[in-house]
């Protein structure tokens, strides 16, 4: 059912918007919704859970030389940068340590999430020059890029849950939620 819904502004003075009007009836919002709860039980574990998981990461010695002396040696970084760029190398480090020589020269390890999303985020702002630099600098996204959506998609399972024990909460449909908080966002800027 679509209402009128008065809201609060930024500068406290009210507005009237469009949306669900259950969202903005107080007397429909219950904290302890027992499916919300429930939901965010299950939010709470996922978040658990992911605060430890490591994500696996599937190259080849090749492409991790690569990563390691060319990627890192000649990486674009600015300001505190530094930090996640000597970070991740370190990190990475501790992992060619731990490699074994493998007979096909495939291999796979496992990185935190901070690691992963840091090191993701310069291979995406690298540049150089020539084609063999481009073809060697593909297959490093190409590997990192599987683990990346994997975490992508864990965070979006964990967003879910989150919105749809939130609507519950309001008891309403989860569409009905994203309709009304995006034009909650689109009255906000």
């Amino acid at each position: 059912m679509e209402d009128n819904l008065k809201v609060v502004n930024m500068n406290g003075g009210t507005e009237t918007m469009e949306g669900p009007q259950s969202i903005a009836n107080a007397e429909a919002f219950n904290e302890f919704n027992e499916k919300a709860m429930k939901l965010e039980e299950e939010m709470v574990e996922m978040q658990d859970k992911l605060a430890k998981k490591k994500y696996r990461v599937k190259t080849t010695e090749e492409t991790f030389n690569f990563m390691m002396d060319d990627f890192y040696s000649t990486v674009s970084w600015a300001g505190y940068e530094c930090y996640a760029i000597s970070e991740t190398h370190k990190e990475f480090e501790k992992i060619q340590e731990k490699l074994k020589p493998s007979s096909n020269g495939k291999i796979s390890f496992s990185v935190k999430p901070e690691i992963l999303e840091a090191v993701f985020h310069f291979m995406k702002q690298y540049t150089a020059s020539g084609l063999e630099v481009a073809k060697k600098h593909r297959l490093l996204c190409e590997d990192f890029s599987v683990a990346m959506a994997t975490l992508n998609e864990d965070r979006k399972s964990l967003m879910e849950l989150a919105t749809e024990a939130e609507a519950a909460k309001h008891g309403i449909t989860v569409e009905d939620y994203k309709k009304a908080a995006q034009q909650i966002n689109k009255t906000n800027g």
